[in-house]
């Protein structure tokens, strides 16, 4: 039988579905005629966080059988979570992981047909993530790697001369598909698995005296933060306890790891404090990244608003730069004077980054132009699988755009008010969002003048004055662009001259005929604005013919 473990979310765009094994049976042999399976029908479902308890008795075996509604198909894997405790570690051959066929009853014992080879020995001990709670997942195969099909797992315990149980919490079989609507929590957490290491205990696993209580209060969206699981190393400070969140679905890169925190009986928390804290990203059972220790510059450590003093709460961030669907926690594992032995979690949370933006294509929130402009902006660090929408308000509000990059319309920006926008993100068929992230254009108005009438001129003459009325939002230089007419005449363009008050002085080339000649005013202020241009003629005149006086004697 081939053993790995299976990748949660196969590909991006997902979400997994699970298909619990639903039904059960046991079977139960030993001298002392006390072995027996307790809460057997914990082990059925999709719950968990209950379990079924084998107990081997007196030189007993305890074999149940968790069946699926339908046959799996081959090739498919499957995942049985079991809690295993470490003095059992030593004896694991004699606890094993079955694929079957054909439950059914033979002498009025349950009993079913082996298919593929059983996981035992060694290969379990791969799989088990130390003393307590493991997911192993295998894809059931024959001694010659060929894939073969199943109706369920059984979970056997045997030969074990001492009284011992293992804890059976379930098996599944996962497919991915892509989310639908309605929309659905893509991205909550679905389980933990806690429990302790060995690290660097002398006489191994089984000496490690390391505990994590309420392991599932970090994940019961507590919004209070009052429930918590503690994380404590114990008498042996050696061992390494820690505490693993499993989503339901692979991240994106990008998404962040938040996680309310508090040092065990209140009191500042330094994480360089705590006993060889370190957080560590998995893909299925695959460590991904490295391991995150206090010091990382990936962690941001804040306390949490409401906090008061002695019993401080703190949120830790932490920006992932890889995908995953594990967040391990771990404490312990070093000896040193004046270190924390444990950790108290209230909640582990998976989040998608906000959006970060850039204004016309340079990092910011914030734009000014002059009206008549406006200016893009565009979200620089996005997702796959994730879009981004536009809103005029922090809550609520109207949606504008949907897109990676908006540009509001010219025309509908205040010149009086700060223009703002919100962009939040969404995964995608998905119920999360983040918070919205804020812009805002701020607009100077265009300043303006109302000139008089065009400007005439006698021909000859080399320059006029040209008179206005009304300057708002105070012009300080004008320009004026001749037609391609009047360019050929001689009438040279004028940029940004300084205003005189009252009046425009226009040069007119002395040898510009007669008739008239086509320009465009501009004004501009000290903010860079410059006004709609206003079109005007000037005109050159004729003379008047000197009259001719005859004297009549």
């Amino acid at each position: 039988m081939a053993i790995s473990y299976s990748n949660r979310a196969v590909g991006q765009c997902t979400i997994p579905v699970n298909t619990y094994a639903n039904t059960q049976q046991f079977r139960a042999i030993s001298l002392g005629g006390d072995a027996t399976v307790t809460n057997p029908v914990n082990a059925t479902g999709a719950d968990l966080t209950n379990y079924s308890q084998l107990y081997g008795g007196t030189l007993g075996t305890v074999t149940q059988y968790l069946k699926f509604a339908d046959p799996v198909t081959v090739g498919t894997p499957v995942t049985v979570k079991l809690s295993v405790p470490t003095s059992v570690l030593s004896v694991l051959g004699n606890v094993t992981i079955q694929p079957f066929v054909n439950l059914h009853q033979s002498g009025g014992n349950w009993t079913a047909d082996a298919v593929g080879v059983a996981t035992t020995d060694a290969s379990l001990l791969g799989l088990l993530n130390g003393g307590g709670d493991s997911w192993i997942t295998i894809t059931p195969k024959t001694a010659g790697n060929v894939n073969v099909a199943y109706d369920g797992v059984w979970v056997r315990m045997s030969g074990i001369t001492i009284a011992q149980s293992i804890n059976v919490y379930g098996a599944f079989t996962t497919a991915t598909g892509l989310a639908t609507d309605p929309a659905v929590a893509c991205g909550p957490p679905i389980d933990v698995l806690s429990g302790v290491r060995a690290g660097t205990v002398l006489g191994g696993i089984a000496n490690a005296t390391g505990t994590v209580t309420n392991p599932f209060s970090a994940i019961d969206t507590d919004p209070t933060y009052i429930t918590y699981s503690e994380l404590f190393v114990g008498a042996q400070v050696l061992s390494q306890v820690y505490h693993t969140t499993i989503f339901n679905a692979l991240s994106q890169t990008g998404d962040k790891v938040r996680m309310v925190l508090q040092r065990p009986g209140g009191g500042l928390l330094d994480l360089n404090a705590i006993t060889n804290f370190t957080i560590q990203l998995y893909n299925g059972g695959t460590p991904v990244g490295s391991a995150v220790t206090s010091s990382s510059g990936l962690l941001s450590l804040s306390l949490l608003p409401g906090s008061t003093a002695g019993n401080e709460k703190y949120v830790l961030e932490l920006a992932a730069p890889v995908s995953f669907d594990r967040v391990d926690v771990q404490v312990g594992g070093l000896a040193g004077v004046g270190l924390v032995p444990g950790l108290r979690i209230y909640d582990v949370k998976r989040i998608i980054a906000n959006p970060l933006t850039n204004v016309n294509g340079d990092p910011g929130t914030s734009a000014t132009v002059c009206e008549g402009s406006t200016s893009t902006f565009a979200v620089n660090n996005t997702q796959t699988c994730t879009t981004y929408k536009w809103y005029d308000a922090l809550t609520g509000g109207n949606l504008l755009h949907t897109g990676t990059s908006y540009t509001p319309a010219a025309s509908g920006l205040s010149t009086t008010a700060a223009n703002n926008y919100y962009v939040e993100a969404v995964r995608d068929g998905c119920t999360e969002t983040t918070v919205r992230t804020p812009v805002v254009i701020n607009v100077n108005p265009a300043p303006a003048i109302t000139p008089g009438t065009g400007p005439r001129i006698c021909i000859g003459n080399t320059a006029t004055s040209w008179s206005y009325t009304g300057a708002t939002n105070t012009p300080n230089t004008y320009s004026i662009v001749w037609s391609a007419a009047a360019n050929t005449a001689g009438f040279t363009n004028v940029t940004d001259a300084v205003l005189p008050p009252g009046a425009i002085s226009i040069t007119v080339p002395p040898a510009a005929p007669v008739g008239p000649y086509s320009g465009t005013l501009y004004v501009k202020n000290a903010n860079g604005c410059l006004s709609t241009g206003k079109p005007f003629t000037l005109t050159v005149d004729a003379r008047s013919t000197q009259p001719v006086i005859n004297l009549t004697p």
